[in-house]
């Protein structure tokens, strides 16, 4: 039977039908195609008009935090980062990772205020010009030139007074030497007189050189002070030590050779004489030798060696070199420096650089002292059989970092707190909870009494900024809590009372209802409420951890003046309580059997941090005991990101809150979150504009689109 090659229904051939889905569906291919293409513009180019930007990366390493960004725009003076990262032909896979993040940070630092900040990025092993003129602009900053002005005093001096004055003294003694030779008889004199001559004869030839090698050390583009008067040193104690010397060696041969001619007895005699005051010039110029500070422009210099990878950071007046160990430490701290790649290293990029600008541009410094009773130094190594790190050794450098003058004051051994040199412009206290007597059993040990609480209230004065670190303690005699010493005082000015005889647990709900588990993690909590204060509105997002913590109780009637908001609270929940006696949980864990809750006990919510304010005084609680010390805040460990196994810091809001405190109590809000230390973030997009933007393209907008390219392309199958 033949078959027509005509459609029954339309009349058309099917060659032609399919032609026209073909053309069809490429149509609506066409069509996606081109509305995807143009709500991606479209998005970039209202993204670009508003600078909006989202970064997800785990370390934020394609855009600056909120802190750094204000620091930047913030800036009222020139700010230049000029990269000196080293590229050859021979150089390793690695060195162009390096090279290209670090160029693609100070590019994004650049961005955000072109005004103020000024980058620059050569090869220092080619471009040998913009080096040299790199250095030249160096050696003549202000900073730099007040600090060399003392060593070219120095050397001035000693091209007067010892160069050219000791030199003639030698000169005319070298003479009357020669005179005494060629006249003596006496072959013992001539032997003692030639070993004086010899001496002088040296330190002639000597004396010329030192000036030679002093000209070549400073009389040059890029002069180094620190080896010219190292020259100065050496020529000052050595020459006052062998005229001392002579002096010495001409008083024995008076007295050991009764038969030496009138005029060497003569000349011996008075050496003492002629060199004494020589003497004394030199000893006091090498004494003012060994009294000059290190140079900071010498120490620029050793930092940016042509292969050494360091960025310059550089205002006006001075700069400051960052070096590659500081920006890229390798992550496992036990691992050699050389040995790691750049898969196993931190980028500390943005939170170093942001801390040299804040350091470079900020002139008034100000205090952080750290106030302790007893115990053993906060910030060096207690010695002894068994040595340990101290409590708060990183957590200092990081303070020092973010632009603070970092003490401690020991009550217990100082009646005031430590001078600081030049003086701060404001002191801020961080008070630890004071220590307890080793042994509770001798009476004769002193404790923390109200004398030693009126020596902190006199330093912080009547208006006093400072931060509390309160919460629950173990006592002397166990897990018995040791009541907390300045609650009276919080109490009474502040409305804040430290209810330290109560500590918070969060245990792990048992199988059956009412019984409990308790791990060493329940005394850790890490799970809060924040409150909308400034100081932790922008903690969202950052792990945090708190612990032995003890509830803070807000009077409800507060002194007069006092203001007091929370900043952290915990909700009442089944498995968080707050425990009155310890003993008893203690024992069940021990016999590792299930807890049930106590009558005593109390259930929250709990609030267990608070600002408070009254006039110009600030205060901080956090009724946590360690949680600033180096095994809370700066606890590092092992991670998995997006960019693989890192090395991040597990409580980055821990440091956070003490750097945003501090800047709070020293009323920088605008500092706050400045260098963020490194950490594992997320994305954080606060309630307003751009948070409802979110809710409206995900809802809304996403959907809707969607819904027209599935319109459209019904539509073109339809026909």
């Amino acid at each position: 039977m033949a078959v027509s090659t005509n459609d029954m229904n339309t009349g058309t051939s099917p060659d032609k039908t399919f032609q026209g889905r073909h053309v069809a569906i490429g149509l609506n291919v066409f069509l996606g195609i081109a509305l995807a293409v143009a709500i991606a513009g479209t998005i970039q180019w209202v993204s670009y008009l508003k600078n909006a930007k989202v970064d997800l990366t785990d370390q934020g390493v394609n855009s600056l935090t909120p802190g750094t960004e204000r620091l930047l725009s913030g800036l009222d003076q020139k700010v230049r980062l000029t990269s000196l990262y080293f590229e050859t032909d021979l150089e390793e896979e690695d060195q162009g990772k390096y090279r290209t993040r670090m160029n693609d940070l100070i590019d994004l630092f650049e961005s955000t205020n072109r005004t103020k900040i000024e980058v620059a990025h050569f090869n220092p092993l080619q471009d040998h010009a913009k080096r040299e003129k790199l250095l030249e602009r160096l050696n003549n900053l202000p900073k730099f030139k007040e600090q060399t002005q003392p060593y070219a005093d120095l050397i001035e001096r000693y091209r007067s007074e010892v160069a050219a004055n000791v030199g003639q003294l030698i000169r005319d003694e070298l003479a009357t030497v020669d005179s005494l030779i060629e006249t003596t008889q006496n072959e013992n004199e001539k032997d003692e007189l030639g070993q004086v001559r010899q001496l002088l004869d040296r330190w002639r030839e000597e004396l010329g050189l030192s000036v030679r090698d002093i000209d070549d050390a400073v009389d040059v583009t890029k002069p180094r002070y620190e080896a010219a008067i190292a020259v100065v040193s050496d020529v000052a104690t050595n020459l006052s030590r062998d005229l001392g010397n002579v002096v010495t060696f001409g008083k024995q041969r008076i007295d050991h050779n009764a038969d030496m001619s009138a005029e060497v007895r003569a000349f011996f005699a008075g050496i003492n004489e002629r060199y004494g005051e020589t003497i004394q010039t030199l000893q006091s110029i090498g004494q003012e030798t060994r009294e000059l500070p290190a140079l900071d422009y010498e120490e620029v210099l050793r930092q940016i060696r042509p292969t050494s990878n360091a960025l310059v950071v550089e205002t006006d007046q001075e700069a400051k070199v960052l070096g590659f160990a500081d920006v890229w430490p390798p992550m496992d701290p036990n691992m050699p420096a050389r040995a790691a790649g750049f898969g196993q290293r931190l980028f500390k990029g943005e939170e170093k650089i942001a801390s040299a600008i804040l350091q470079l541009t900020e002139e008034d410094k100000t205090a952080v002292t750290f106030v302790r009773y007893g115990g053993e130094p906060l910030f060096s190594s207690p010695s002894g059989a068994h040595p340990r790190q101290a409590y708060y050794t990183k957590v200092k450098d990081l303070l020092e970092e973010a632009n603070f003058v970092v003490n401690e004051w020991d009550l217990s051994m100082a009646p005031v707190p430590p001078a600081i040199d030049p003086p701060p412009s404001r002191t801020l206290y961080i008070v630890l909870r004071p220590s307890l007597p080793a042994n509770p059993m001798q009476q004769q040990q002193p404790q923390f009494s109200e004398a030693d609480e009126k020596k902190l209230l006199d330093a912080m004065g009547e208006s006093p900024r400072a931060l509390f670190l309160a919460g629950w303690s173990p006592g002397p005699f166990g897990a018995y809590p040791d009541p907390y010493p300045f609650d009276n005082y919080l109490n009474d000015n502040w409305g804040i009372h430290v209810a330290s005889d109560i500590l918070l647990i969060n245990a792990v709900m048992g199988q059956k209802p009412g019984e409990y588990s308790l791990a060493q993690s329940s005394l850790f909590i890490d799970q809060f409420d924040r409150s909308d204060h400034l100081l932790v509105r922008a903690l969202r997002g950052q792990h945090m951890t708190l612990p032995y913590l003890a509830p803070l109780d807000i009077a409800s009637d507060l002194p007069e003046g006092v203001a007091v908001q929370p900043l952290f609270e915990l909700k009442k929940t089944g498995s968080l309580w707050g425990v009155k006696d310890v003993t008893k949980y203690i024992e069940s864990a021990r016999q590792m059997k299930s807890v049930k809750k106590d009558p005593n006990d109390i259930y929250g919510p709990f609030t267990v941090a608070a600002a408070a304010q009254k006039g110009d005084a600030k205060i901080v609680v956090i009724s946590s005991r360690d949680c600033m010390s180096d095994g809370i805040a700066a606890m590092e460990a092992w991670a998995i990101t997006s960019e693989g196994p890192t090395r991040v810091r597990m409580n980055p809001g821990n440091i956070r809150l003490l750097v945003n405190t501090l800047h709070w109590l020293n009323d920088r809000t605008e500092w706050l979150d400045v260098g963020v230390p490194v950490g594992v973030a997320t994305i954080e997009i606060e309630e307003g504009p751009a948070l409802n933007f979110v809710r409206a393209f995900v809802y809304g907008v996403w959907p809707a689109v969607a819904l027209c390219f599935g319109g459209v392309a019904w539509w073109i199958r339809r026909r």
